[in-house]
């Protein structure tokens, strides 16, 4: 008997941890969270004034380098691009993030199965470029959807090492690591435009970037996912749920945001697409380089609460409020000097995109509460919600955009912006009421009153300022709009205690920085 118990002991040894399982393990992020996620958001903040003027700078060069005619043939593959990338990363990433727990095993499942969509949609793309081909009524475009496809694989694998970053708020690594990757992207397209590659230097650049963010971020994380034959897909399979409806979100999302381009593109020239779509992507700039990166810091800290819904609400004001202060600035900078930025970045073969560019800016101005809310709901892991708001605002904004098609292309633009700052906005803060902690009250806290404040104040620059200081110089211009703005932000700091205290914060960050 005792030999018999003795050899069962032996035979069922206790499994021992995987100590790879350390890598995603948050319980001593959680123990300072408030503290990790207050400096992870100001260094995001700082590094995001580098990615601005990085993108700026892109622009500025790339649109003197590419004509509007021959950039609108890269532009009407991007929604397609947007799309399957959407897919192929099957909101996977987010549910690293977004699970209270969850070891080496189960994110080398997630890993597979995301290249594995990725593959899918690789060929699905391609395959697409024939048809985009006969709708544009534009062949150029067939080679651009096959290249360009290749980046799937890659942004899959990027996003993956990006979402094992964030989760434990390893914010500085990943930062850094995509602008490294974006600026070198840049070059590449810079010296391919150079050689007269025309739009080719922008799908080089397409490519290029993400494959420099997997090796960079690889290295970062030193983590590498088990073999397929080791890993036991099934336990994945509540993440795939889940991932779906991010994947299916992320999809909508991408339709509604280029939606406009498609129907420029359709409705009439290359050019106006590509006209529609710059303005889009210089006015979309702040929330780019500030919102989604600080993604990286709201969605693990609220995942981290979401079992404490007062702790919740708390946290997305504070969060919201402060990226808000840096995002509005800019965007009512923007759009207040919308026209003599056209002049300076662009130059005069694209002065049509500057009222373009103005409504644009309008429309940035709720991105900070609409981001918020999306960050909530994943945080809750409400992705079902998510995805039925993103179905429904697909269609508002595609019948706004037909209805101001039919009086130009200036028309559709203020429909588009009309729309989605009086319509979808409200509605996806009644939907967030009904299942995220956050009601319309917190809302407004965190982020409504300021995105009034900020579009009152654009509307009075730029048509009650920016007309008197027209005859000036283009930089007198500029340096008048935003002396403007940074006096009544001035001011709204000024007046709020809270707000003082993480400016003085922030500014003795840098200061200790620069001494050090």
């Amino acid at each position: 008997m005792t030999s018999s118990a003795t050899r069962t002991s032996i035979t069922v040894p206790e499994a021992a941890a995987d100590p790879r399982d350390a890598i995603f393990d948050t319980t001593e992020m959680e123990q300072q969270l408030g503290r990790r996620a207050g400096r992870a958001s100001i260094f995001v903040l700082a590094i995001s004034i580098l990615k601005i003027a990085q993108q700026i700078g892109s622009i500025a060069i790339i649109a003197r380098l590419i004509p509007p005619e021959d950039y609108g043939i890269f532009a009407m593959a991007l929604p397609g691009v947007m799309i399957a990338l959407a897919l192929s990363n099957f909101g996977l990433p987010q549910a690293i993030v977004q699970r209270r727990t969850i070891n080496h095993m189960h994110v080398s499942a997630l890993f597979w199965l995301n290249l594995a969509f990725a593959s899918v949609m690789m060929v699905v793309l391609a395959a697409l470029a024939w048809p985009a081909a006969a709708y544009y009524g534009e062949p150029r475009v067939v080679p651009v959807f096959q290249v360009i496809s290749l980046s799937l694989l890659f942004s899959a694998m990027s996003s993956q090492y990006l979402s094992i970053l964030r989760r434990t708020l390893r914010i500085r690594a990943a930062e850094l690591s995509t602008l490294v990757a974006e600026l070198l992207g840049l070059a590449v397209a810079v010296i391919a435009a150079l050689w007269g590659l025309s739009y080719w230097a922008l799908v080089l650049q397409q490519l290029v970037t993400p494959i420099l963010k997997t090796v960079f971020m690889a290295v970062q994380c030193r983590w590498w996912p088990s073999a397929p034959h080791n890993v036991r897909f099934r336990d994945a399979m509540g993440s795939v749920s889940f991932g779906g409806f991010v994947a299916g979100f992320a999809i909508l999302h991408r339709l509604t945001e280029y939606s406009g381009t498609v129907v420029a593109g359709s409705f009439f020239t290359p050019a106006a697409a590509g006209l529609f779509y710059r303005a889009r992507n210089l006015a979309g700039i702040p929330p780019l380089r500030l919102i989604i990166p600080l993604s990286g810091v709201f969605v693990p800290t609220l995942s981290r609460l979401q079992d404490t819904p007062e702790e919740f609400r708390r946290m997305f004001v504070r969060l919201i409020s402060r990226a808000n202060l840096a995002l509005l600035p800019i965007a009512v900078f923007v759009a207040a000097a919308s026209d003599p930025l056209v002049a300076l970045l662009m130059g005069p073969d694209w002065s049509e995109a500057a009222p373009l560019l103005f409504w644009m800016s309008l429309f940035t101005l709720r991105e900070g509460g609409t981001s918020g809310l999306q960050f909530a709901f994943i945080a809750c892991g409400k992705s079902r919600a998510l995805f039925g708001f993103a179905a429904l605002r697909l269609v508002l904004v595609a019948g706004a955009l037909a209805a101001g098609a039919q009086h130009g292309l200036l028309a559709m633009a203020v429909a588009y912006t009309l729309c989605e700052l009086l319509i979808t906005l409200p509605l996806m803060v009644a939907v967030a009421h009904r299942v995220t902690p956050i009601s319309p009250r917190v809302f407004l806290a965190g982020s409504g009153l300021d995105m009034i404040l900020a579009a009152a104040l654009a509307a009075v620059l730029a048509w009650g300022v920016a007309p008197l200081v027209t005859g000036l110089p283009v930089l007198a211009q500029l340096v008048v709009l935003g002396a403007a703005v940074a006096g009544v932000y001035g001011v709204r700091v000024a007046i709020s205690k809270d707000l003082r205290g993480d400016v003085r914060r922030v500014l003795e960050s840098v200061l200790r920085r620069a001494k050090a």
